[in-house]
């Protein structure tokens, strides 16, 4: 059985019922003990009453002498310790002894030979005051030991109620919480089945969560689906450009102007491709298998065109289930070509299987990404300081981390060896 984290809701309500049990039974066993110590000092008053009349001489002594015979000292005891007499116990047997017609001016606990002894300063019959003491095992000021058993077992009895109920509380949310964090995004939501044994309040939770992901993803479809009809719909006027540009006339003072249309129509038809590429990332079904290794070689082979290719190292192959193909290639050509476009030679590709996950790692020689823009550069247009005279759209790692998100994965960026490198680590899903 997993043990609940030391600061989750589970334990604080379980230490807090707890608290409020050992607080009730200490309680409890405080009011037994005080009633104990205040009956135990009756009866040992009503006991020793007499003894103490007879033998300080007082009246309402018994004729006869009794068989109990308190100690006498004329001296203070040397030893012992003065008990408060506003102690409910000390008061309790000042009144049943004054109730017999004794009174004493002060009291002491000492130690003797057989147990404790309680010392009572007594003016006696003839005027003179002396210290009677009372030997009595019952002035041992303990906790019966049936009382202390029952507090034991009742403070066990309310944890083990206490455990239960508590699970029982907050299993519902446990479970709403395994659901919301079981959606990745591009995932289609279906309305989930309602959670057992919720309250009122974690039901309307659950309602409340499966409602804002479907207008979630009804805006993200009408999104996308805007994003990929204007896409789509202006490349055909781009295809007209690059057509009637070619059909200008071959001569030196048109080649200027064919050659600017020809650069900003397909600088126009990337920015296109990048939209439909964060269309695809978050709309593409995972239902397939793909040799992530084959693609890897196939990217690095198409990043080296005319220049040098990136070092790949990778087994022969690496399959990977419930992903896409195209979405992979995306994924690694868009960290290949920004390392290429704002890291620093040589780029170096690299994939291996690590247990349940495989990771994937470019690097290069560059600087990288700044530490406090590592999260925004992630975000759709968004783009460093150092690429602004560099041609692009600034969807690169937005695709990525679109793509990593809806696989399940992590996206992390380090320094290692002097290089930076961008490290993405997908659920194998053997």
């Amino acid at each position: 059985m997993k043990l609940p984290r030391a600061d989750s809701l589970f334990t604080r309500l379980l230490l807090l019922q707890i608290g409020v049990a050992i607080a009730l039974a200490t309680v409890f066993a405080a009011i037994v003990y005080v009633e104990r110590n205040i009956a135990v000092a009756r009866l040992v008053a009503e006991r020793w009453a007499p003894a103490l009349l007879h033998a300080a001489a007082l009246p309402g002594a018994p004729a006869l002498a009794p068989q109990r015979v308190p100690l006498r000292s004329e001296a203070r005891p040397a030893q012992g310790w003065r008990p408060s007499l506003a102690a409910p116990r000390m008061a309790a047997l000042a009144d049943e002894f004054e109730r017999h017609g004794l009174r004493f001016d002060d009291a002491l606990i000492a130690r003797g030979p057989g147990g404790p002894v309680l010392w009572l300063q007594i003016r006696a019959g003839d005027g003179r005051s002396a210290w009677y003491g009372v030997a009595d095992a019952a002035l041992l000021p303990r906790l019966p030991g049936r009382v202390l058993l029952a507090v034991v077992i009742s403070a066990l009895i309310l944890v083990a109620v206490s455990w239960i109920f508590t699970r029982r509380l907050t299993r519902p949310l446990e479970q709403l919480r395994q659901r919301m964090q079981s959606h990745r995004p591009g995932q289609g939501s279906v309305t989930a089945a309602p959670i057992a044994g919720a309250s009122p309040e974690v039901a309307a939770i659950a309602v409340a969560h499966d409602e804002l992901l479907q207008r979630y993803e009804r805006h993200e479809r009408e999104r996308a689906l805007l994003l990929a009809g204007v896409s789509h719909d202006l490349r055909s006027p781009l295809a007209r450009i690059r057509m009637a540009a070619a059909l200008l006339p071959e001569d030196e003072a048109s080649a200027p102007w064919r050659e600017a249309i020809a650069r900003n129509t397909e600088v126009a038809d990337r920015l296109i491709g990048s939209f439909l590429d964060q269309v695809r990332a978050g709309e593409l079904p995972l239902d397939q298998h793909a040799d992530l290794a084959a693609i890897a070689r196939s990217v690095a082979a198409e990043a080296g065109r005319g220049g040098t290719a990136p070092a790949v190292d990778a087994p022969q192959s690496l399959m990977l289930a419930h992903s896409h193909p195209l979405l992979l290639e995306r994924l690694l050509a868009n960290l290949v070509d920004n390392a290429c476009k704002h890291g620093r030679a040589p780029v170096a590709l690299a994939l291996r299987a690590e247990g349940a996950v495989v990771r994937i790692e470019v690097s290069d020689a560059g600087p990288g990404l700044p530490d406090e823009r590592r999260e925004a550069l992630t975000e759709a247009f968004a783009r460093g300081d150092a690429a602004r005279g560099t041609p692009g759209t600034g969807l690169g790692l937005a695709i990525v981390a679109r793509i990593v998100a809806r696989m399940g994965g992590r996206l992390a960026f380090e320094r290692r060896d002097g290089r930076h490198v961008a490290c993405v680590t997908l659920p194998a899903h053997p």
